[in-house]
């Protein structure tokens, strides 16, 4: 996949970069202008997101804690618990009355 000595981050962009131009190959005209390069970046970080939402789940339901979730994601435990974590109710939060 990627070269020997690469990083993670160089080999995570060259594919992100072959996906957007793939994605852009099959949608739309298939011309590859900086607005179709954007349009398909921004539905690959969607996806992206969407992907990582379900293996926080997949993660919590296994056991894993928030401290290890971070720490797989390069975040604070509390970042991971607030981005990932299960939203308050708004009766929880104090909106009830």
């Amino acid at each position: 996949m990627g070269t020997a000595g690469s990083s993670p981050d160089r080999a995570a962009a060259s594919i992100v970069d072959e996906a957007m131009r793939e994605l852009v190959r099959h949608t739309g005209d298939g011309q590859l202008t900086v607005g179709a390069a954007l349009a398909a970046t921004a539905a690959l970080r969607e996806a992206a997101d969407r992907k990582l939402f379900e293996l926080v789940g997949f993660a919590r339901d296994a056991g894993a804690s928030w401290a290890a979730i971070g720490a797989a994601l390069g975040v604070t435990t509390q970042a991971a618990h607030q981005r990932y974590g299960p939203k308050p109710s708004a009766k929880a939060a104090g909106g009830a009355s």
